[in-house]
């Protein structure tokens, strides 16, 4: 097959699945759409068919083959050992990686404050 058929056969896929989408948004039986748009009806027909076709088999390829990964998401992990809830009303998360000496200065602070 040539290189101007290649084209030729491309240039026609696009056309005849532009001209189909037009159709499907124009609300007019394929009739009128056809006569209105000075196409053939049987090449209207075969072309929807071929472009339907085309679309259902890759379709069943995709069920029949499908891919060997999942996508998955993966939440974040909140690493949070700790959470206090003040009496201003704040929150105050601490982190597993808290060490106890930083913990209790935290807290001492906090009490002597007046916020807990």
């Amino acid at each position: 097959m040539s290189r101007e058929q290649i084209k030729s056969n491309n240039e026609k896929r696009q056309f005849w699945q532009m001209a189909i989408k037009t159709w499907r948004n124009s609300g007019m039986s394929v009739s009128k759409f056809c006569k209105a748009e000075g196409l053939s009806e049987g090449t209207f027909y075969n072309w929807r068919k071929k472009l339907t076709d085309g679309q259902t088999q890759a379709n069943k390829q995709s069920v029949q083959n499908p891919s060997a990964f999942i996508r998955v998401a993966i939440p974040k992990v909140n690493h949070v050992l700790l959470e206090l809830v003040l009496s201003s009303g704040n929150t105050l998360r601490i982190s597993s990686g808290a060490d106890n000496k930083t913990l209790s200065d935290v807290l001492s602070i906090l009490h002597r404050e007046g916020l807990c």
